[in-house]
Parts: C-alpha cells; structure tokens; sequence
C-alpha cells in the first residue's frame, strides 16, 4: 500500500520499537563521519519519529521527523544521490501530509506537495513505476484536501489528473491492493469537485465518475476480506448517491460548503450581446437541466432511488463500524444515514424518516460529545437542526423551530466563525431559516430582526470573489428577509428603507446570478426585485417603482416562458398585481387590460380541476381587475364580467372549505373566509351595476325630455 497510514490503535509495542532505533541512532550521530553516513542516520531518525507520531498522534515527534529529514537532505544533492533524495523528499512529504492533521493544514499540505513534486523528477514512470504511482496517490490525496482550503476547482482538477496517472500504473489483477486504493483516492477527488462545481450536469457528472471509482474499489475491498476498508467505501459511497442525488434537483450554494454528509474518507470530518444568443443559452441551460433531472417526475423517481442507494450503503457501513469498535467512523456514518433519511423525508414529506434521521444524528452525537471532536460536533448539531425545521413544516411548528434554534445555538458555542467558517455560516442559516419560519405565524417583527441578524453574519462569511455562489445565494436569502421585515414595520420610512435594502441585496444576487450563466437563479433574484419594488411602491414613488418591479417580473417571465410552467404563472400573477398597483395611479385603462392578460395567462396553467384554490385566487385578482376598469370605461360590462368572477371564486372556496372541513384541516377557515369576501364584492358588484342602470336610465330620461 502506498503512502504511511495511521494505525487505529497506540501500540506500546510499537512505540518502545522506535524509540529504541531513535536512541541508537542520536547515540551514532555522537560519532565522526561523512556527511553521507550522517544523512543516512538523520533519515533513519526522521523515519523512527514519524513511526512514532502514526502510532501515538504525538506532534512533537512529527516535528522533529521533518526537521531529521531536511538535514538529510543536505547531503542527498540531486546530482550525486538523486535515488536517496528522491526517496527522503517521498518521507518528507507524508511527514507533512501526517503534520497537516493537527497544525497549519494549509502549509503543510503545499509542503507536502512541493516534496512529491521534486521526488516526481527521479521517480519516473518509465524508471520507477510503482515509486511513481505511489507518489501520484499521495499527491491526489493533498490536493483533494487542498481543494477544500483554496482554489478548489483547479486543486480538485490536479487531484484527479494525480489519480488517473497512478492508476495508469496499478491495475485490478497485478496490484489489487493499490488499485483499490488509488481507484477510492480518485473518487473522493470527483466527489471533492462535485462538491465545488456551480453547473448541476457538472456536479452530476462527477458524482456518477465517484460513484463508479468507488464501485471498482469495492471489487477488491470485499466485506470478507478487507471489513474496514469495505465500509469505509460504503460510507464514501452513501456521500456520493446523496450528491448525486442533490445534483439531480439542481441544488445550488445552500448546498456546498455545508454538506449535510459528514465524509470521512481518511478518518476526518469535512464540514461547484445579442437577445438571440441569451435565448440560445437559456434554452441550453434547459437542456442541461432536463439532461441532469431526466424530467420532473423521473428526476423526483431517480432522486428517492438514490436516497435509499445512500441509505442502504449507510447500513451496509454501520456492520462493520460498530459504536465500539470504531466510534467515530460509526458516528460519521450514523450523521451520514441521518442526511440521507432527512433527504428522503424531503423527497417524500414522510414524518417518519425525518424522525429516524433525528435517532441517528442522536447517535452520533452521542459519539462525538464524549469524544470531544468540535468539528463533527458541529456539523451533527447543525444537521439535527435541519431535521427540526424540515419537520416544523409538517407538525409542531413553534416547538420544533424553536429545537432548531437551539442546536445552531449549541453548533455556534462549540465553533467559531474563524475555527469552521462553513460550520458556523450553516449554523446561522439555521437560525435565520427558523426565526423566519417563526415570524410568519408569531412575534414577526421580533423573529425578522433576529433572522435578518443571522443572515447578515452568514453573510459575513463569505466573499463576492471568493465564495461568489454562497455569496450571491446570500444576498438572495437577505432580500426575503428584507421583504418579511417590511410588512412588519410600523412606520412608512422603515418600511421604505426595509425594501430599499431588499431591492439592493437582490441586485448584489443579480451580479453574480447572471442571464446567461444562471438562468434559474437570475429569475429567482428578479423576482425579489420584484417583491423589493412592489412593497416600495405602496410607500412612495408608486409610479416609478411600479415599473421597476414590471421591468424585473418580465425579466422572470422570459427565463420561465417555456421551460417551467409553474414558475411562469406565478410570475404573471405577480406582474397582473403590479399592472393593477400601476393603474390605480396612471393610464388606468391600459393598465388594467394588462393586468386581465397576465392573470388571463396564469389562469391557463392554474386550471379549475388541476388547481382549483389557485385559480379561484386568480378569478378575485381578476375581477378586482375588472371593477377597476369599470371606473373608466363601460362599467356595465365590466362590472359584469367581476360578478361572474367572484361567483365562480366564491363556489370554488366554499367546495374547499367543505373538503378541508371533513378532513378536519385547518386550512377550511380559511378558505371560508375567502368566500365570505367574495360574497361581500359580489354585493358590492350588483350595487355598481344598479348604480349604473340607474345612470342610464337617468340619462337616456333626459335625452327625451331635451329632445321633447
């Protein structure tokens, strides 16, 4: 096997072996000699105190390793001893991957790579293949881990080219062991880059090349034969399906650098010009879309098959990580089998996975709480809240947002913004996504502020340049915050500065969620500029703002037109509320009738037997429509066609309210309050009608009596 791994396990045994070889090597440096033979003792120290840290994880020992072996490097000159320089720089480098563990990851690992690297230049493939193939395993592992600290594309893209190289020398049959390892070194690199990739087919590319990496080392890692590394692979394997999974719905920045799964692939915890050309880019950026899903219901059907994929390998893992045996792999496996229980009950809105993902995150914290690891810690903790909010959406709403906010609050004492940025900025997305699930039915202004607190230190996290998704998914989340907290507000001048602030964070979203590159994103930020600038317009600049919110409801329009039905008919529900807010100040009639066609078009998706609440909604959007024409323009016919609209509306919400009654669902009073308000406009409606017969029949009275 290649590389130097840690035994799970101190040996006594072992230790008093190396410390024996250490003293006689201290005793010989004691002695004369030639630079040669004092190189060759400092190299042999340098492998007896690394001998030592693996067993006992003690830093000092791995300390002095690296500093024996650079003073046997002062003999070993490239050019009179290149094999024994070669060979030193190859124990270097593990000495510095093994320090990266516990002190200055980042400068070790570039350490440990800039030894690999030089070794690379005498251990040719042509001259030294297994050397090579070794040495390339071990550099796809640094760079997979450096993919996670910086330049996470262009590391993880060397990890993989480092990967495949090694695995141009190791094969299945004469090397079973190191293509194994190599094979399951490589897929944690793809994984590493799916994890990174901002394009769903590129996440899903990848993460179909870890899971097929994965599979060709469990050809050899037989549960028979090698138990541990089975499971290990199964476990990696459970990651895996689940980022497929995720990559198949086209999940976006909540996504990445807050991974539910807990990978432990190494024993760590880790906490992607013309109007005619944009349309040619959003279509195929559909394309690409439908090529990832397979279509909305086979994408829904795939998704669930690889959340019970997840969780069967979760289970297959767990038959070797015993609570006893391995207590940490057996928590990282049980938090991963929880990720893939709660990404099922997401799937399925099924109560009972969410409370089996919560036993399991309970067993794992179990582990990690006695262990003292704040890392996995925190990410179980964090992982417990999302299960709490996923089912504060089905039952117990106060109860369990509020168990939510306790477990971010426990994830945020344990580590800090500086210990684990990613961590602690899914710590505060917990907080914000529960104070504001609380402010829509309690103490909204109270909620809103503490979410709109949470968001903005979430926020501070990350970097336009830097972390340009989870910044851009950010400023996203702040603008609906922005938007809750307006309708809270008491005075006009807040509210006003609430949505001024709203519109500017979507359009810092905008930025990075462009047309052409994020067609999906770019429509959900207009749309909170849109909800930004319609609020705006209730308080001042009615005009101005109006036609902002239009100009952005449009730009909505254009990404869904075609391509997502739903999505499309919303966003002409939204422009037909800002033709009739538009109207209510200039070109009334024009206004109006453009308002009728937008809700005219979503009234074609949100059909009567298809949705029927939804199209009752629109019918009373419709007719206020209609009355507010009728001020201006034949108000017979137009008051008319609002009768018929309400009638209909009102039908439907009482048929509702008698469904929703007998299944005893709350949601009846309200739609019978929705047909109480019918009714009332409908009386309103036949008073307009009286009203204007009567003014008819007044001025058609007076017409004879003139023409008497």
């Amino acid at each position: 096997m290649s590389g130097i791994k840690r035994t799970r396990s101190i040996d006594a045994d072992g230790i008093a072996e190396y410390e024996k070889a250490l003293e006689i090597c201290e005793r010989m440096l004691a002695f004369k000699m030639d630079p040669v033979q004092e190189s060759n003792i400092y190299r042999k120290i340098g492998d007896n105190c690394l001998g030592i840290f693996i067993e006992n994880n003690d830093l000092q020992s791995c300390d002095r390793a690296i500093q024996a072996y650079k003073k046997a490097l002062v003999a070993y000159t490239r050019e009179s001893y290149p094999y024994l320089r070669a060979r030193t720089m190859k124990s270097l480098g593990f000495a510095y991957m093994n320090f990266s563990d516990l002190f200055d990851r980042k400068e070790c690992l570039k350490q440990a790579v800039s030894a690999w690297q030089e070794a690379l230049t005498i251990f040719s493939r042509s001259i030294y293949p297994l050397d090579y193939a070794s040495l390339q395993d071990e550099l796809c592992i640094a760079y997979r881990k450096l993919a996670e600290l910086e330049e996470g594309m262009a590391n993880s893209q060397q990890a993989i080219e480092a990967g495949k190289d090694a695995l141009n020398v190791y094969n299945s049959k004469d090397h079973p062991r190191a293509f194994a390892r190599a094979m399951a070194n490589l897929g944690s690199a793809y994984l590493t880059r799916a994890q990174i990739a901002n394009r769903p087919l590129d996440r899903a590319d990848d993460c179909r090349q870890a899971i097929a990496s994965y599979q060709e080392a469990l050809m050899v890692y037989k549960l028979d034969r090698f138990p541990e590394e089975f499971a290990l692979i199964k476990n990696n394997l459970a990651i895996a399906y689940l980022a497929l999974s995720d990559a198949l719905e086209g999940g976006g920045g909540e996504r990445r650098g807050e991974d539910r799964a807990i990978d432990v692939r190494e024993g760590e915890g880790r906490e992607v010009e013309e109007k005619e050309g944009e349309e040619r880019v959003i279509e195929d950026e559909e394309a690409e879309r439908r090529e990832v899903e397979g279509g909305e219901v086979e994408g829904g059907e795939a998704r669930i098959e690889l959340c019970n994929q997840s969780i069967q390998a979760c289970r297959e893992a767990l038959l070797i990580r015993t609570v006893e045996n391995m207590p940490l792999a057996y928590a990282a496996t049980q938090n991963n089998l929880g990720s893939a229980l709660l990404a099922l009950a997401e799937e399925v809105e099924s109560l009972v996975n969410c409370d089996l993902a919560l036993e399991a995150f309970g067993k794992a914290l179990a582990v990690y709480k006695s262990r003292q690891n704040p890392t996995l810690h925190t990410a179980t903790l964090n992982n417990l809240g999302s299960a709490y909010l996923l089912r504060a959406q089905v039952l117990d709403r106060s109860d369990n947002c509020l168990k939510a906010i306790r477990a971010a609050q426990e994830a945020l004492s344990i580590s800090s913004q500086e210990s684990s940025p990613g961590g602690y900025a899914e710590s505060q997305r917990i907080l914000w996504l529960s104070y504001l699930t609380l402010g829509e039915t309690e103490c909204r202004a109270e909620s809103c502020l503490l979410a709109l607190e949470a968001c903005q230190k979430r926020l501070a996290v990350y970097s336009a340049k830097d972390q340009p998704w989870d910044f851009a998914s950010c400023q996203k989340e702040l603008a609906i915050t922005y938007s809750m907290l307006a309708e809270a507000e008491d005075s006009v001048e807040a509210k006003a500065e609430d949505c001024r602030r709203g519109a500017q964070a979507a359009i810092e979203a905008l930025a990075f969620f462009t047309e052409r590159e994020h067609p999906h994103e770019h429509a959900e930020a207009q749309l909170l500029l849109w909800s930004a600038y319609s609020a705006l317009a209730e308080v001042e600049d009615k005009v101005e703002n109006c036609r902002l919110a239009i100009d952005a409801c449009r730009a909505a329009i254009r990404i869904y037109e075609g391509h997502s039905p739903a999505e499309h008919a919303d966003a002409h529900k939204s422009l037909g509320y800002s033709f009739i807010t538009l109207a209510e100040a200039v070109d009334k009639a024009d206004n109006c009738r453009r308002a009728i066609d937008a809700y005219s078009v979503a009234m074609e998706y949100y059909t009567a037997d298809l949705a029927p609440g939804e199209h009752a909604e629109i019918l009373r959007d419709l007719a206020y429509a209609y009355i507010t024409i009728s001020e201006v323009e034949d108000r017979e016919k137009w008051g008319r066609k609002a009768l018929r609209a309400y009638k209909k509306a009102s039908r439907i919400f009482e048929a509702l309210s008698l469904e929703l009654e007998a299944e005893n669902d709350p949601e009846s009073a309200e739609m019978r309050k929705c047909a109480e308000r019918c009714r009332r406009s409908m009386e309103s409606c036949k008073g307009i009608l009286k009203a204007s017969r009567r003014t008819g029949s007044r001025a058609s009275t007076a017409g004879k009596q003139g023409s008497g």
